[in-house]
């Protein structure tokens, strides 16, 4: 299941250059920028206009990764400046990577239920709310309070979930052989 729209060229080009940062550690600028448009290949507009601005969207990019606190710069004793990736930065990447994130359907059930149950305090309600709408979004069925059930492998799904939300131990991932009255749930996704 696709769970992804398209991207606007800023857009884009804000994730190359995150995901430049997150694969080289530190770079200098003068290595960003062109990685950043290799990085985007085709998925630039091939007008005139998308062409020559490219540059120019990948230089104000920056700048605006940074006033956002999702990059920061860094001077070498050489003189050359650095961009690094913050934590926030991470994040953001990792935002990115929940949104395109494909959980594939196989031809048949291999019987097994997904279980995600969780525990969240009052204090990160909104992280909580926004877990819910996510796995509403994957096809998630509510079974009880706070437990979500799925008939598919969403391993990375819900790793990135408990990384993206901070969610540790409050959120359980459970892949069950035996679901009591469970005749419902097979209808509702269609299953034998």
């Amino acid at each position: 299941m696709a769970r992804t729209g398209g991207l606007t060229t800023k857009a884009k080009i804000t994730k190359a250059i995150l995901i430049s940062l997150a694969v080289g550690g530190f770079i200098t600028l003068e290595v960003v920028a062109p990685n950043a448009l290799q990085l985007l290949g085709p998925l630039v507009d091939k007008s005139k206009r998308g062409l020559s601005n490219r540059p120019y969207y990948v230089k104000s990019t920056i700048g605006r990764l940074a006033d956002r606190g999702l990059i920061v710069f860094k001077k070498s004793k050489n003189g050359k400046t650095y961009a690094r990736l913050t934590d926030k930065g991470k994040q953001e990447l990792l935002k990115y990577r929940l949104e395109e994130l494909v959980v594939n359907t196989p031809r048949q059930w291999d019987g097994k239920w997904r279980v995600v149950t969780f525990d969240i305090k009052e204090l990160k309600r909104q992280a909580r709310d926004r877990l819910r709408q996510e796995l509403v979004s994957l096809g998630f069925v509510h079974l009880q309070n706070s437990v979500w059930v799925y008939p598919y492998e969403c391993d990375e799904f819900i790793t990135l979930l408990k990384t993206y939300y901070k969610l540790g131990k409050s959120l359980l991932y459970l892949v069950v052989e035996k679901l009591e009255n469970d005749q419902w749930l097979k209808e509702t996704f269609g299953l034998k």
